[in-house]
C-alpha cells in the first residue's frame, strides 16, 4: 500500500490505520470532525479504539469494527448521556484482505471505496450514511460489511474528503469527486510511489496559491 497524507496543520484529523489479525491485513483512513489540535484528539481516541477492538479483541470483520469503533467513540465522550454536548465524529473507509489475497471485505461509514480493474472498470461501493460517533442519537446506526469480488487484479481506493473539497482551479472552485475519480482512471496502474507524486502534484496544481481547506489522505490497496 501507499500513502499521500497532507495534514492542513502540524497535526491532523485524518490518520491512516494499519494492523494484522488472525489472517487478514486491515487497512483504514479515518476522517475526524475538525482539523489540527480538536481533530488530533479525535484521532488518538480513534487510533485507540481501533487497536483495542483488532489487535486486543480480535474483530476483523470491518462492520463489526465499525460498530465496536461507534460504541467506542460514544462511550469515550459521552456522547448521548446529556452530560457532554458535542457533535465530535468520525468517517471510515475500512478493508480486510486476507493473507492469501482470496478474499477481501469493507465497509465504510460516510464514505465510499473506489475499486478499479487493471483492465480499467471502475466501481464505487457506498458505505452507511452516517458517521462513526456524532449526535445522531434518534437512529439506529448499524454498519454492514460487503464482500468484495477478487475475480481480477485490481486498486483499491480509501480516502478522506480533503482532496476532492480542495478549492483552486482557475476559478477557485472545489476539485470535485468526479475529477478526482478520473485521476485515479488515469494512474490505477503505475507503481505505488508514481501514483503518491502524481496524485500530490495534481493537487498543488489545483491548489495553487488557495490555503489547503482541510486535511487530505488517499491510500491505495492492491488486490
Amino acid at each position: 500500500k501507499r500513502q499521500l497524507y497532507k495534514p492542513k496543520d502540524i497535526v491532523s484529523g485524518d490518520f491512516y490505520w494499519f494492523g494484522e489479525k488472525n489472517g487478514w491485513k486491515i487497512f483504514a483512513v479515518v476522517d475526524c470532525t475538525g482539523h489540527g489540535v480538536p481533530g488530533a484528539f479525535m484521532s488518538m481516541i480513534g487510533h485507540n479504539l481501533m487497536h483495542q477492538i483488532i489487535q486486543e479483541k480480535g474483530n476483523t470483520d470491518p462492520g463489526d469494527i465499525l460498530n465496536s469503533l461507534h460504541k467506542g467513540v460514544q462511550e469515550s465522550l459521552r456522547q448521548g448521556n446529556n452530560e457532554i454536548n458535542t457533535n465530535d465524529g468520525m468517517d471510515v473507509s475500512i478493508i480486510a484482505l486476507s493473507n492469501d489475497k482470496k478474499a477481501a471485505k469493507w465497509a465504510g461509514a460516510n464514505r465510499p471505496l473506489i475499486i478499479i480493474s487493471n483492465d480499467g472498470e471502475f466501481t464505487k461501493i457506498d458505505g452507511n450514511k452516517y458517521p462513526i460517533g456524532g449526535s445522531q442519537f434518534d437512529i439506529k446506526r448499524e454498519f454492514t460489511t460487503k464482500t468484495l469480488e477478487l475475480s481480477k487484479p485490481s486498486m483499491a481506493y480509501l480516502s478522506s474528503d480533503g482532496y476532492a473539497d480542495q478549492f483552486g482551479g482557475d476559478n477557485g472552485k472545489k476539485f470535485m469527486v468526479r475529477r478526482y475519480h478520473d485521476l485515479l482512471m488515469e494512474i490505477h496502474l503505475k507503481d505505488m510511489d508514481a501514483q503518491r507524486e502524481l496524485l500530490n502534484a495534481a493537487f498543488e496544481t489545483w491548489r495553487n496559491d488557495h490555503e489547503q481547506i482541510d486535511d487530505v489522505l488517499v491510500v491505495g490497496v492492491a488486490l
